[in-house]
């Protein structure tokens, strides 16, 4: 076998999604409530194949080593009904609490279907092996079912088509090439037929060039292509011939196929928050359809010109975290550049919608792998005003000292944070002496008094790793020198926790001014490269009556 998965892949102790709730069922009775450890547990884990096991999902066989749990648990983290957090646990999403209550039971499942993706949050853990090629951006279920919706195809597809071509597409939009492979294949000769076996097997499997390694191919990944033949059934869309090893759709209902995906590719859109971190791509997966934040182009049929034109117009706000946080005349202002008055005046109302307040999918990946520094540093202060503070880009100091910060945050009427932007990708940032140095003895100071403010705090935001948090006491010992009357604490905190946080704000509708005050609660001279972490130390105190 390659070291890295060439293939389509699920977890399988069990095929059938009607059996998903069970599983889930199960893990929350042997976890008390989700509320034991379970990475490196072995009792737990073996408990929870004993509650399979009780509920007949699974055979009446516990392995010693607690394997077969492990293997619904992967299962179960794959459709992110759960997920493992830093401290071990698994943690159930909002989809599998639904599904544990019986809230729309088969609609979640099918949603949770329908929007597996490859990468997603249980296929990049650390434990996860191997790992995917680089270039897999698909959700498989979804492109299986558009590929049956092929009029060319004769709206049909075999176990075996599957195996040899389904399960090695890459995109989504691999469907025309897919199809004419499968063309070719059904119209070959039965020699031609088996040296496409043969090629397909050495190239995918590094299995050797003859008829042994092809049928080994074909019974390596056979179960595979029947996990996603059976899934893709549980959602209605397509019919299983099991005699027949064939998934078909009947020609009449090809148009209400069609709407359906199309209506999923349009309020589902590959979902990116794997760059920001694994806890918030689970989260956000596993949302259940009550919870899920409306999508602008919902309503869109995904090929007219009026979706066109509207994701030209994501494409020239996409340096903005949450559009709707602008207002009308913000949005009218950037989309004149590149629209005409009408319709940038058209559009700029359309977004300005407070309904649309999400984390928008292009900024993630432009952000995260930012590689400007100017652009880096103008979206981070753009996070934070999403977040809720008052930017000031650059300001002037307020000392003849040319030396300048990147991001004045304002808040309350007396404060403000005084923030550096560090887009290091390839070298971790290091807060040095020198960096220490800078900020206590050249920004604290220059920046006191600036537009009437009092400085509250300072801090780091890192494109990716950082090291050197240790220093951070430091600054606020050398800054009270300077200014005696306050302790001013800082913080490092990655651009992924950054948008993290506030991507858990949206989704959690929490207020702005809510939002700042947890900010500043986690201001407290530490170093974030967590979310969860983050979290702990952001959360206010419960008020108590």
């Amino acid at each position: 076998m390659s070291e890295d998965r060439k293939l389509w892949f699920l977890p399988r102790p069990e095929r059938d999604p009607k059996f998903h709730r069970k599983g889930l069922i199960a893990l929350q009775t042997a976890t008390n409530n989700f509320e034991e450890r379970w990475r490196a547990n072995r009792p737990i884990q073996k408990k929870y194949e004993e509650e399979l096991v009780n509920l007949e999902v699974k055979r009446e066989h516990v392995s010693e080593s607690g394997s077969g749990g492990r293997t619904w648990a992967a299962l179960l983290r794959t459709f992110s009904y759960c997920y493992l957090n830093d401290k071990g646990y698994l943690v159930p999403t909002k989809v599998g609490e639904a599904i544990i209550r019986r809230d729309n039971v088969r609609e979640n499942i099918k949603k949770q279907i329908l929007t597996l993706q490859i990468p997603n949050a249980y296929f990049l853990e650390s434990g996860f092996k191997p790992k995917f090629e680089e270039g897999f951006q698909i959700r498989p279920a979804r492109f299986l079912i558009h590929l049956t919706n092929q009029k060319l195809l004769d709206y049909y597809l075999t176990k075996e088509e599957i195996t040899l071509f389904a399960l090695k597409a890459k995109k989504d939009d691999e469907v025309p090439d897919v199809v004419q492979s499968i063309l070719a294949f059904r119209t070959a000769s039965p020699q031609e037929k088996q040296l496409i076996r043969q090629d397909i097997a050495a190239t995918y499997d590094h299995r050797e060039r003859s008829d042994n390694g092809a049928r080994g191919f074909i019974a390596a990944h056979s179960d595979v292509a029947h996990t996603f033949m059976l899934i893709a059934e549980y959602t209605g869309l397509v019919e299983y011939l099991r005699g027949q090893s064939t998934i078909r759709i009947e020609p009449a209902n090809s148009q209400d196929v069609s709407t359906e995906l199309s209506w999923f590719d349009a309020r589902y859109p590959f979902n990116t928050r794997y760059k920001i971190s694994l806890e918030r791509m689970a989260e956000n997966n596993g949302l259940d359809i009550t919870s899920y934040k409306a999508n602008r182009l919902g309503s869109v049929p995904p090929a007219t010109n009026e979706a066109k034109t509207l994701r030209e117009v994501m494409e020239v706000l996409k340096d903005y975290p949450v559009i709707a946080d602008l207002s009308t005349d913000q949005l009218e202002k950037i989309l004149l550049e590149e629209f005409s008055p009408r319709e940038a005046k058209k559009y700029a109302a359309q977004f300005s919608n407070p309904e649309y307040a999400r984390l928008e999918p292009d900024f993630v990946s432009d952000y995260m792998e930012q590689s400007n520094h100017l652009k880096f540093e103008d979206q981070t202060g753009h996070i934070l005003e999403s977040i809720g503070f008052e930017i000031v880009m650059r300001p002037k100091p307020v000392t003849s000292d040319l030396t300048k910060i990147e991001i004045l945050a304002l808040y309350g009427d007396q404060f403000c944070g005084i923030i550096d932007a560090k887009n290091y990708h390839s070298n971790k940032f290091l807060l040095s002496s020198t960096f220490r140095s800078l900020m206590a003895s050249d920004y604290i100071p220059n920046y006191e008094g600036s537009l009437g403010r009092k400085i509250g705090f300072f801090g780091y935001v890192t494109a990716d790793k950082f090291s050197g948090d240790k220093q951070l006491p430091k600054i606020t010992e050398v800054a009270k020198r300077a200014i005696p009357d306050r302790t001013i604490p800082g913080f490092i905190i990655s651009a992924g926790v950054l948008l993290g946080f506030l991507d858990y704000c949206l989704e959690n509708d929490i207020p702005k001014d809510v939002r700042v005050q947890m900010f500043l609660r986690a201001v407290k001279n530490q170093g974030y490269s967590n979310l969860s972490t983050f979290l702990d130390h952001a959360q206010l105190p419960v008020e108590t009556s």
